[in-house]
């Protein structure tokens, strides 16, 4: 049964988006150091996506309750997105992972593995991702 409601497809994106973004980051010149940060990272974005639609919507509310923060927020999302469109080939990767991860979130949750299984199988995932990136970019 937990055969045919695993979400295949959306993980082996999650795989793939993790595979190349460890390729890209294995010509970093501080390779250890990259590893490791994109190893957190996973596991970061696993964290945040327990609890995704609760997590932004108290998130958001606490920010904008006064127009200043408002103000401030816009302005510095202003200012993330032109650096985010001058640093395009940068930021494409960190987006697609982004995207393929909370496309598997999303999936689990349907699919309505609890929110342990499915920290695990995101961390599973993303660390194996990482690990065929690194062995692809050592070996290849």
């Amino acid at each position: 049964m937990l055969v045919r409601r695993f979400p295949w497809l959306s993980a082996s994106f999650l795989f793939v988006a993790y595979a190349i973004f460890s390729k890209l980051i294995i010509t970093t010149t501080h390779l250890w150091s990259s590893i490791l940060s994109a190893a957190i990272l996973g596991v970061v974005l696993a964290l945040m996506l327990l609890h995704p639609l609760t997590s932004s919507e108290r998130m958001l509310t606490k920010w904008f309750r006064s127009d200043t923060i408002a103000f401030m927020s816009l302005l510095s999302l202003a200012a993330f997105a032109s650096i985010l469109l001058n640093w395009f080939k940068v930021f494409v990767p960190v987006i697609m992972v982004l995207c393929a991860e909370a496309l598997v979130r999303i999936d689990l949750q349907t699919a309505e593995f609890t929110q342990t299984q499915s920290l695990v199988i995101l961390v599973i995932v993303t660390w194996l991702g990482l690990g065929l990136g690194w062995i692809m970019a050592m070996y290849l």
